[in-house]
């Protein structure tokens, strides 16, 4: 009994049942938020490193660490871009947790740290070569969504540091192996970070230009017009599509495996960016149909060439 005459019940400083449903729903949303379709692509173009590398993995253990510290790095680098990119994400009517208010910026930003401790302590584990791999990769997904760089507001710096991520995966997968690189596996981690820097980085400003112009953002869409940053896709799609079926007739055909997916993805993308051009009162789903189509093609390409190198067709060492 209390001085006002009421009956007092004990209640507990904390239900455990509760913190743990809080945290779990937590962690649901932070998965979410950092985009499971993209981490699951860069878990695909680690463990195409791997397999490409010129000798099997020496010591299965470090792959499995070094994918882990991959996911790590990859989830932060993503969910530090949900949280510096609230006000264009709801500008843009994104229904992810953070821009829908179902996760909070201090949560995602705590968990990104979390994340980011995380990477480095499996990158160490899984040896020096990863470790450093993982530094790399960090501080690319530093330099595109955060301050001084914010790569992400310039489609030229956005086009160099997505390439390095792409380029850090694949080299991060060979380093977990312990050899070195084959021809095969260089030409086609060059061509799928080309895919990504000069088609992808493109095609996802498509549908988003006015709410990158509301965050402050000087990307092509944004300066120049939705019409030139469709010329510039199309450009950079046929030059991938190209180069890479090219690169891979003259020095290593076994690539050609991936990089034919890439050169009909192309002609893909191309025939999405002028269908949507085309439409009077697309919505921002239709606008980003080129996007779709730039992710199903890396998808089918990492996928055949996981399988490809996994049957043996790697090629031969590069020399040096």
């Amino acid at each position: 009994m209390n001085s006002a005459g009421y009956l007092s019940v004990p209640v507990p400083a904390r239900i455990p049942g509760l913190r743990f449903s809080a945290a779990a729903q937590a962690a649901r949303l932070c998965w979410a938020e950092a985009r499971p379709s993209v981490q699951l692509v860069f878990l695909l173009r680690f463990a195409v490193g791997t397999v490409s590398a010129a000798e099997p993995p020496q010591a299965p253990g470090r792959v499995v660490l070094g994918m882990a510290a991959w996911w790590c790095a990859v989830a932060c680098a993503y969910l530090l871009n949900g949280v510096t990119d609230v006000r264009e994400d709801r500008a843009n009517g994104s229904r992810r947790p953070i821009a829908r208010g179902d996760l909070s910026v201090r949560s995602a930003a705590t968990v990104t740290a979390l994340l980011a401790v995380a990477a480095l302590a499996f990158g160490g584990l899984a040896g020096a070569g990863v470790f450093g791999w993982v530094v790399g990769f960090l501080l690319l997904g530093w330099a595109y969504s955060a301050p001084p760089v914010r790569a992400k507001e310039s489609s030229v710096l956005c086009a160099v540091v997505v390439f390095g991520l792409g380029a850090t995966s694949y080299a991060a997968g060979v380093s977990a192996a312990g050899s070195g690189w084959t021809v095969t596996g260089a030409v086609f981690g060059c061509v799928m970070s080309a895919w990504m820097a000069l088609v992808g980085s493109l095609v996802k400003d498509l549908g988003d230009a006015g709410g990158d112009a509301a965050g402050g953002r000087r990307t092509v869409a944004v300066v120049r017009g939705v019409p030139a940053a469709r010329a510039l896709a199309v450009a950079g799609a046929v030059l991938v599509g190209a180069v890479g079926a090219a690169s891979a007739a003259l020095w290593a055909p076994q690539a050609f495996l991936g990089t034919a997916p890439v050169a009909a993805g192309a002609v893909w993308v191309v025939f999405r960016v002028v269908g949507d051009a085309r439409r009077a009162h697309a919505d921002r789903e239709q606008r980003r149909g080129a996007y779709r189509a730039f992710m199903v093609t890396q998808y089918v390409a990492n996928l055949l060439m996981l399988v490809a190198f996994g049957a043996g067709l790697g090629g031969v060492p590069v020399v040096g």
